[in-house]
């Protein structure tokens, strides 16, 4: 069974929350909060009615003690830190997916300039590329074809 000393804990945790946040929400310190949470000392009912207010629960449920409670906050707990995993492998895909479009897009500059300096060496294209000067156009150009495909996968993935 969870107690209120407990549902203070876990509604808090649960919330994203540190104790000294939640004790400058509730205008008191944050020893005042640990006291609580230890069941060391119970909140006035000001207090009582400030948290139900901050975690969205009535004060009956803060009273009250039952199995139920602790089910449902951890499940919310559980479901945050679902949503956080899922935050952070869209993450890692985008990454991954930015990588391997740049990684591509050089490599077709890299065989653009090997096919300029040497199979069209001596033709009208091959003498229209000088130097650093057509390397620097390559280049620049497949940048930019990087950064226009990146954004619009990230606006097609709906970022």
């Amino acid at each position: 069974m969870m107690n209120l000393s407990n549902k203070i804990y876990e509604m808090r945790k649960a919330q994203g929350l540190s104790q000294e946040q939640l004790a400058e929400k509730l205008n008191v310190s944050r020893q005042s909060v640990s006291k609580w949470e230890s069941g060391e000392a119970i909140p006035e009912l000001e207090r009582l009615i400030a948290i139900s207010k901050i975690f969205n629960v009535t004060t009956d449920y803060l009273l009250k003690e039952s199995d139920v409670d602790e089910l449902t906050i951890r499940t919310e707990l559980l479901e945050r830190q679902q949503q956080a995993l899922l935050s952070e492998t869209k993450k890692a895909e985008r990454k991954r997916y930015r990588i391997l479009s740049c990684t591509i897009i050089y490599l077709i500059a890299f065989a653009m300039l090997i096919v300029f300096r040497f199979a069209l060496f001596d033709t009208a294209i091959g003498d229209s590329l000088p130097g650093i000067t057509g390397y620097l156009i390559i280049i620049i150009v497949a940048t930019a074809i990087a950064i226009a495909v990146n954004m619009h996968h990230d606006k097609h993935a709906g970022d």
